[in-house]
């Protein structure tokens, strides 16, 4: 079968039809690879050919020497430098034939192959007249363009990686591609092939040479001119790389970078406005970068080499907001509105305090307008000037977002809360000797945000997670008497509103995600209370009846779909989770005789299947037995009932083990019962390594007592030792598990202690 049949019919739509001549493709590389590799390049070159026969050719004649999907590279390229040198040079000869085809895939395809043997073979010292061989190609008197383009492609991948070519050999390739890029009489096609080539080949240019420099960007700021929009995006496309590499060389060039770019913003995605707005994201990010580099090495580039840039920034920022007013929201729109907010932010950080008037000039302009769209684009552009600038400078914005927090249109509502929940995230700290706000300001903001909570779900859900970044700021201060205070009298109020925002409706008794930031903003609220304070511990006082009744109301609540069934376990997790932390801040105030109530709860919570509400509603239990203390063996038979073989898992034990801590020789009437069920329990291979590490926690609780089950439990230590042990843990399951099997043996030091404890009187093997 000829090499042509076998690369049509590996194309196939039948599979017995493409196997076989996969097959035969891979027979025929194993038995003869030198002349496989002959075979096509000649089918690459052959015009007889099929068009879709050369690409596939030229495909499999690249991944032959490429190794890319090869286990072994290296075998491949040692495959390839030790061919015969005769076919060998074949091959080349072949490959730069067929460069003039005037068949795309088959000049894509060589182009393609002569990069990846350029990588080879250049270092080796071989094939040293490629370079020139290609730019023999493009000084050629008449040639055609599909031979300049195929030509200029080749350079284009050549120049990905490093080659190791002398400096002059770059510079000769580099005045070829930019006197193709210039030739007013050239096919938009070979003009824009130059421009990717030149992309590449800039990386390795003497940058630092004026000429060089000065003909490079005079190259790429006149194509970024051309009516072509592919050679426009190409061109701004080579600014891009500039940027990344010789950023700190581009002063000179910055004002006709700012005219072009702003010019092609105003013209949308067809003029290259996205590739513009990357080139400043990556001056910013640049000037960034080299910021944290001057931090940590003093020899760094001076941040005074970065002063330059102030000025065209100050100058794009109008630019890039009044992206923000355009009424269309296709795809273009949305994606040029993305990448220019994300520069907008970017210069904030890159200026810093230049960018306040800039953007409050846009702000005042439209932030009262007629049209809510321009309510909306001021609204929007606080947010994106919020890192960078001083507290200072962004004092007003707070003022400015909540008044339109109570704007007329949802829309503005809705970005106006997400503004501020940023602002609370990003710049407010109590502690900071400036601040975003004030005192003073709190009522209005508390009252706001609850008026927000009540509105249409999606503004609800942003008003909740504003509360929680407004209390996460004081979690700093919160361990002291200071500014968590401030908080004290509104914590009623705030309870309020963010229980009447999760609180369960009739239709739709578990609605996720709409309550969950409500119950994330309550946990954060509480945790930074201060419980010393009279108004705090009587507004936690209060909510914590609510939330219990909330509980039972969950877990009384009827769940009629799978849809149902899920959110319910959520919102067990999330009420479970809230309670805990409720627990934890009333500590030894907590009212004991709430224990039994809320203990059922817990205990019922235990009997679901959801692992993660399980595991809630254990830690929980742990808590409230720390917050009771010797009193919870009181009520140890509420939770015996619910402590069985069926119901252990690991998170469980471990708060078994912190309530033996905490009781003591207290829980010794249970103990019997309590070490039969983890007895019992090490039937459950996932459980062994927990309930081994219970163990420990029990013989250091109830210390000497612990003779009675010493016996026993040093004998299931020793089976633990057994590789018996593993029978029941799946293979790739098995290092996990005796790593925590290991841990559970080794961490278990109670036997111990209790023999130090009794004078060593007691010894066991």
């Amino acid at each position: 079968m000829s090499l042509s049949k076998m690369l049509r019919d590996a194309q196939d739509l039948d599979d017995s039809i493409r196997y076989a001549a996969e097959r035969d493709l891979s027979e025929l590389q194993q038995l003869d690879f030198p002349n496989f590799l002959l075979s096509l390049s000649a089918e690459l070159a052959s015009d007889e050919s099929p068009p879709e026969c050369r690409r596939l050719a030229g495909i499999i004649l690249k991944n032959s020497v490429d190794g890319k999907y090869s286990e072994d590279n290296n075998l491949q390229i040692k495959q390839w430098i030790n061919l015969d040198p005769l076919i060998k040079s074949q091959i080349k000869e072949s490959l730069l034939t067929t460069l003039g085809s005037l068949v795309p895939d088959a000049w894509h395809a060589s182009s393609q192959v002569i990069a990846k043997l350029a990588y080879i073979d250049i270092p080796s010292q071989d094939w040293q007249d490629l370079v020139g061989r290609l730019l023999g190609n493009m000084a050629q008197q008449g040639a055609s363009p599909p031979l300049q383009q195929a030509t200029l492609e080749a350079l284009e991948y050549m120049f990905e990686e490093f080659l190791g070519l002398e400096q002059d050999k770059i510079d000769d390739v580099l005045d070829a591609v930019i006197r193709a890029m210039n030739r007013a009489e050239q096919s938009s096609q070979v003009r824009l092939a130059a421009v990717k080539a030149l992309q590449n080949v800039v990386m390795f240019a003497n940058f630092a040479n004026d000429d060089c420099r000065n003909c490079i960007m005079t190259a790429i700021c006149d194509a970024a001119k051309s009516d072509g929009a592919v050679i426009k995006h190409a061109a701004f496309g080579c600014l891009i790389a500039i940027a990344s590499k010789y950023y700190g060389m581009l002063e000179l060039y910055m004002e006709t970078i700012l005219s072009l770019t702003t010019e092609a913003l105003k013209g949308g995605v067809e003029s290259g406005a996205l590739q513009c707005i990357e080139f400043w994201i990556t001056i910013c990010e640049k000037v960034i970068e080299l910021r944290k580099q001057n931090k940590h090495d003093a020899h760094a580039i001076s941040t005074a080499d970065c002063s330059f840039i102030e000025k065209p920034l100050s100058s794009l920022v109008p630019v890039l907001l009044k992206t923000l007013l355009k009424q269309e929201r296709d795809d273009d729109a949305q994606a040029i509105f993305i990448s220019a907010m994300k520069c907008v932010d970017l210069v904030a950080i890159t200026i810093g305090d230049a960018i306040v008037p800039i953007a409050m000039q846009f702000v005042e302009i439209n932030i009262k307008a007629s049209d809510w769209q321009s309510r909306w684009a001021a609204t929007f552009a606080i947010a994106g000037i919020l890192q960078g600038p001083s507290i200072e400078k962004l004092s007003p914005v707070v003022r400015l977002l909540l008044d339109r927090m109570e704007d007329r249109n949802v829309e503005v509502r809705g970005t106006a809360v997400c503004s501020l929940r940023r602002v609370f995230d990003l710049l407010h700290s109590p502690a900071c000797a400036n601040r975003i706000f004030t005192y003073e300001n709190l009522p209005r903001i508390v009252a706001v945000l609850g008026l927000r909570s009540k509105d249409v779900p999606e503004v609800s859900e942003e008003a909740c997670r504003a509360i929680y970044f407004l209390a996460k700021g004081y979690e700093s201060s919160s361990s002291g008497l200071g500014h968590s205070s401030e908080l004290s009298p509104f914590l009623s109020d705030v309870f309020d509103v963010l229980c009447s925002t999760s609180a369960l409706a009739k239709e739709t008794p578990f609605r996720l995600p709409t309550s969950a930031p409500a119950y994330e903003a309550l946990c954060e609220v509480v945790r930074v209370s201060n419980i010393q304070d009279y108004k705090a511990s009587a507004a936690i006082g209060v909510l914590m009846p609510r939330i219990m009744r909330r509980l039972n109301e969950v877990l009384g609540a009827k769940a009629n779909s799978s849809g149902d069934k899920r959110n319910k376990y959520n919102l067990l997790v999330l009420v479970c989770g809230l309670l805990h932390v409720l627990i934890q801040k009333l500590g030894n105030t907590f009212p004991v005789w709430r224990t039994p109530y809320v203990l059922l709860l817990f205990c019922r919570v235990l009997t679901f299947d959801s692992s993660a509400a399980r595991d809630k509603a254990a830690l929980a239990i742990g808590a409230l037995a720390h917050a009771v203390g010797p009193n919870f063996v009181d009520h140890m038979p509420i939770l015996l009932q619910h402590f069985n073989v069926k119901l252990l898992f690991p998170i469980y034990l471990q708060v078994i083990g912190d309530i033996f801590l905490v009781l003591g020789d207290e829980i010794l009437p249970h103990c019997d019962y309590m070490m039969d069920v983890l007895y019992r329990g090490l039937s459950k291979p996932m459980l062994k390594p927990a309930i081994l590490e219970c163990f420990g926690e029990i013989a250091l609780a109830i210390g000497k007592n612990f003779e009675k089950y010493l016996q026993a439990v040093m004998r299931r230590l020793k089976d633990a030792a057994d590789p018996e042990y593993y029978d029941d843990v799946l293979e790739e399951d098995e290092v996990d598990y005796s790593n925590q099997l290991r841990q559970g043996i080794t961490g278990y030091k109670g036997p111990e202690i209790w023999v130090e404890s009794s004078g060593g009187s007691n010894r066991f093997q």
